[in-house]
């Protein structure tokens, strides 16, 4: 079997290694396993934005990896314009440094444990839009990548991308968060249905029922996390908001 028809083989098996894992999570796990192997790399990590800073952009978060990776890498996010991989988001361009210290981008590396290897790192793009990047280094600083790999890593990152959006897609379908969608634009439309007045029992159903249907919607803990801390923020603005035109009508 020739080498291209390997790497065809490995391709066409990356849509199949996420969609049949029970959450997104898992599948990029093994997806960065195959892609360190492919690319005879070292180490793989796969990060999603997530998070809004004050000045608008998204931090970096680890989603997935394989090989060894600090626990501190999963802890504490990328902030914007703070890393090579944030270079990457920002640029929407695939990068390859066979000498991380000797870069322009050496100022951007993270961890000191990269050293001198080489290091690569390609956007993850959905519906024309970057949502996080995956990254390969080798392990010692005399093994070097080559431009035929930083475009096999840019082949895994466009079926990587594609992958989350049909994963999101279909596990969004078999939600019956849609159906409640449907039921409370029904009800904004005038169709009124009872509702228990008590709001300590609202915030458990609404609680349970947020992580439950995220859970069968394919999201793992950390990207449930993440949604929940956007959402209550959101909440916070809104709130805000509406003090603000209260207090506007009060003054009237």
């Amino acid at each position: 079997m020739t080498v291209d028809r390997i790497v065809v083989e490995e391709l066409s098996g990356i849509t199949k290694l996420i969609e049949q894992k029970p959450t997104l999570e898992d599948g990029l796990r093994d997806l960065a396993a195959l892609a360190a192997r492919s690319l005879g790399a070292a180490r793989c990590s796969v990060m999603l934005l997530s998070g809004v800073e004050d000045n608008g952009k998204q931090n970096l978060k680890v989603c997935s990896h394989f090989g060894d990776l600090p626990d501190a890498a999963y802890q504490v996010p990328a902030k914007p314009d703070s890393s090579i991989a944030c270079h990457v988001v920002s640029t929407g361009e695939a990068l390859l440094v066979n000498d991380v210290q000797a870069s322009p981008v050496a100022s951007l590396a993270r961890q000191s444990s990269l050293g001198g290897v080489a290091f690569m790192s390609a956007p993850i793009i959905t519906a024309e839009r970057v949502i996080g990047v995956i990254n390969v280094s080798r392990k010692t600083p005399d093994e070097r990548f080559s431009t035929a790999d930083l475009e096999l890593l840019k082949l895994f990152s466009l079926f990587v991308g594609k992958s989350i959006h049909v994963f999101q897609l279909e596990k969004l379908s078999e939600s019956r968060l849609l159906q409640m969608a449907q039921v409370l634009d029904a009800r904004e439309s005038g169709s009124e249905g009872p509702i228990t007045p008590d709001p300590a029992r609202i915030a458990k159903i609404v609680a349970k029922s947020f992580y439950r249907e995220l859970s069968l919607a394919g999201f793992g803990p950390n990207a449930i996390i993440a949604v929940a801390t956007e959402v209550l923020g959101q909440l916070n603005e809104n709130l805000q908001m509406h003090r603000e035109r209260i207090e506007r009508s009060d003054k009237d």
